[in-house]
């Protein structure tokens, strides 16, 4: 009875833990965290500040009066109303460049959120890797809780020395105090993940389903640093078309209407002001700096890509040893698993070695699985960073 109530307790609170998945990490912190809500504001703020600096500008309404007294007459009130608009001729064009410039920032953006996100997918990997050396370790626990039963009652039953079951039983309690560590390793990197994403970390489980599959792809070379290239050629081409600007010899006209009345007449005015650019030697050197600008730019994208392809090439080497590493391990592991393995505990069983014998393959075992779990945390964290030179989201 006691049995039965344990399992419909488990059972109860397995229903009520969430499972959390790679994906829905993704979609909650677009929609909650600061980052993602700060990207799309500053956006949205860019948009805006450039309409308004490059939006028409507002009629200027001019306005006086005057209280007169000529000799010998009673005083009178004079004033004068008045109307003066400026008309900017490049509007559309310094609109352009600005849309331009803020492209660029935001593409820088882009690139710290994709930052961001390729370390979050790291931290959710690494949980991972934790969970999985966990689990790996709680069964190799279990087996050997098995055959210290049996030993135990081959104790009882005087068919092995009291030494021989001590070792065994201090093995457990080892095992034991291992695998609380190994629970609290992953508690710990699950807690770090869920406090960037702001979930309850009792309740919720990793899905673990979803992790990266051991390669890097892409979609041919031109997919690479695309974010570093669309931002230093929207600079670019910002530059150049700012050169265009100051080959204007007017840049702009000011028109003003305006009406006066006076104590013996009415007048009635219109004005035109016209700044003549080239009577003056700034727009040459403005024009000039634009030029230097446009080239400085050139030289800067040529070089980022430069040191952005041999870091690339760095990690990809880097990836591959890792990724070397790991089968060699793994094969390892199979061979231990699958033919040593089972010699020795049935050499063990049947008393043909001894119980040292048989806790040093144990511990041989165990020692290639977490090379193993470390070679493969060392394959994300490149695989990660990767991704982030080569300004890649990387496979869902």
């Amino acid at each position: 009875m006691k049995n039965i109530f344990i399992s419909v307790v488990v059972l109860f609170s397995a229903l009520q833990a969430t499972t959390i998945s790679l994906v829905d990490i993704e979609e909650k912190l677009q929609k909650t965290h600061p980052l993602h809500l700060s990207f799309k504001e500053q956006e949205l703020s860019n948009i805006a500040k450039s309409k308004g600096e490059y939006a028409r500008s507002p009629i200027v309404l001019q306005g006086g009066s005057t209280q007169a007294e000529p000799l010998g007459e009673d005083s009178e009130l004079e004033y004068s109303i008045g109307a003066q608009k400026t008309f900017v001729f490049g509007n559309k064009k310094n609109l352009e460049i600005s849309n331009l410039n803020n492209l660029a920032s935001q593409l820088e953006l882009k690139k710290e959120l994709l930052a961001f996100n390729n370390e979050l997918k790291l931290l959710y990997h690494q949980s991972c890797l934790e969970k999985t050396k966990t689990e790996t370790y709680e069964k190799l626990y279990r087996d050997f809780e098995k055959l210290y039963a049996k030993k135990q009652k081959a104790y009882e039953y005087k068919e092995i020395s009291k030494k021989e079951f001590l070792q065994l039983k201090i093995e457990k309690a080892d095992l034991k105090q291992r695998l609380q560590g190994f629970k609290a390793d992953e508690s710990i990197s699950k807690s770090s993940l869920f406090s960037i994403i702001e979930v309850n970390d009792s309740k919720t489980k990793l899905y673990c389903q979803d992790m990266h599959p051991m390669e890097f792809t892409q979609s041919g070379e031109k997919a690479l640093f695309t974010l570093s290239k669309e931002a230093l050629d929207s600079q670019i081409l910002a530059a150049k078309k700012s050169t265009k600007l100051y080959d204007r010899n007017f840049e702009s006209v000011d028109l003003s209407l305006g009406y006066d009345n006076e104590i013996d007449m009415k007048k009635y005015g219109v004005g035109i002001s016209l700044p003549l650019s080239f009577t003056s030697d700034a727009n040459e050197y403005k024009k000039v700096s634009a030029l230097h600008k446009q080239k400085a730019l050139r030289f800067k994208k040529e070089s980022l890509l430069l040191a952005k392809n041999q870091k690339f090439k760095a990690l990809k080497s880097k990836l591959q040893n890792s990724k070397n590493l790991i089968l060699m391990a793994s094969e390892n592991i199979k061979i231990g698993e699958n033919e040593l393995s089972p010699l020795i505990e049935k050499s063990y069983q049947l008393g043909e070695s001894s119980v040292v014998l048989y806790l040093l393959e144990r511990e041989k075992l165990w020692r290639l699985y977490l090379t193993l779990n470390d070679y493969k945390k060392r394959y994300y964290q490149t695989l990660f960073e990767l991704y982030t030179v080569a300004e890649l989201k990387g496979k869902k």
